[in-house]
């Protein structure tokens, strides 16, 4: 797949997802070899998205892999399946010379012509790549499963998945099974709006993952019912900064991980050495106000997940691991990562129990982390 005029999506690229006001400051995290980004619109502003993505290229001469999510499917006024794509959109990302993702709507649960349709659309479209944002009953549900990995391997062209849930779409039964079904359909699959299970994607075969700079980039937030008449509204309250916490291989809150270092002073648990932290315990940014704290930790957050894609898909010798190394290592780093979360009473985040259960057999052996 071919990007802008000098680069490339290589296997295992992991790429940074923000939104187009976010993009200049998050171009510098993305230029590192196998990174990338994914720039979707601010406030539904696709001429401004393009603009932007213009101005990267030609002004900040950014040379990592560029790809570009109109979104329609998100947000109260997403668009459905059926709706057609834009020519203009297809035509601008060639002119930017990007790789070309189409500009779906929404594929509800049971919606099969809508799924179809943008399938059979995208293949006629040369060199195309058919953006496919799911309900979770198309991984979950083993008959929706099928229909879909029919229709995958029919058209034969490159997908992009955008999965929805109210939080985690990795933590529902069945999502990581599903994924597993489409990555062995033999098309190019990249995986948009994701979290950790980023690095699972790529173990087991994705292209391309991509990991949102914001909650709301992690994953496809579920449209929301309208108010009932007459019912006040909810003032907005915006979430607290989250970030990836390693042993435990999960988004954690700041201040989560703030106490449990006081209940658990342990140096080389909490200790960062990601360039953002630079050697500090990671929670030195419990300091910081939440404004404060939204750049670095996502920041933090990125790099930590850049070094752990590094470690499980190492790119200077990539053929010298034996087939499925890399999924059997990321299985037992989900071990590792539950056995770690117990121990500081945490909950541990329900994917890890999905990609254990899913992992290559024998995989999950361990029981403790390596120190």
């Amino acid at each position: 797949m071919t990007g802008p005029t000098n680069a490339m999506i290589t296997d295992g690229t992991l790429l940074v997802h923000c939104s187009a006001n976010q993009a200049l400051r998050c171009a510098p995290v993305a230029e590192r070899p196998g990174a990338g980004l994914v720039v979707s619109p601010h406030q539904r502003d696709e001429a401004g998205l393009l603009a932007t993505a213009a101005y990267l290229l030609r002004q900040r001469r950014f040379e990592a892999p560029l790809l570009l999510d109109a979104a329609r499917y998100a947000g109260q006024a997403r668009l459905p399946a059926s709706a057609p794509f834009n020519p203009r959109w297809l035509r601008r990302q060639r002119e930017l010379g990007l790789p070309v993702l189409t500009d779906s709507g929404y594929v509800d649960s049971g919606d099969e012509p809508g799924l179809a349709g943008i399938l059979h659309r995208t293949a006629v479209l040369p060199g195309t790549i058919a953006v496919l944002p799911l309900h979770p009953a198309w991984l979950q549900d083993r008959l929706h499963r099928t229909v879909l990995t029919g229709h995958i391997r029919a058209a034969g062209v490159p997908v992009a998945l955008v999965l929805e849930a109210g939080r985690d779409p990795f933590a529902l039964p069945g999502v990581v099974e599903g994924l597993l079904a489409v990555l062995g359909c033999g098309v190019p699959t990249l995986l948009l709006r994701c979290d950790v299970s980023a690095l699972g994607a790529l173990c087991h075969g994705a292209v391309a993952a991509a990991v949102g700079t914001v909650a709301g980039l992690r994953h496809l937030t579920p449209r929301t019912p309208p108010p009932r008449p007459g019912a006040r509204p909810h003032g907005f309250r915006p979430v607290a900064p989250s970030a990836v916490f390693r042993p435990t291989l999960s988004y954690r809150r700041i201040g989560a991980i703030a106490r449990a270092h006081r209940g658990r002073p342990d140096p080389e648990l909490f200790g960062c050495a990601c360039t953002v932290c630079d050697g500090r315990d990671v929670d030195w940014m419990a300091a910081l106000s939440d404004r404060d704290r939204e750049v670095p930790a996502f920041e933090h957050s990125i790099r930590v997940l850049q070094d752990l894609r590094d470690e499980l898909l190492p790119r200077d010798r990539p053929t010298e691991q034996p087939p499925g190394t890399a999924a059997r290592s990321w299985t037992a780093r989900c071990a590792d990562a539950e056995y770690r979360s117990r121990e500081l009473g945490w909950d541990a985040a329900p994917m890890l129990r999905h990609w254990q259960r899913h992992g290559p057999t024998g995989a999950a052996a361990a029981t403790r982390p390596a120190a």
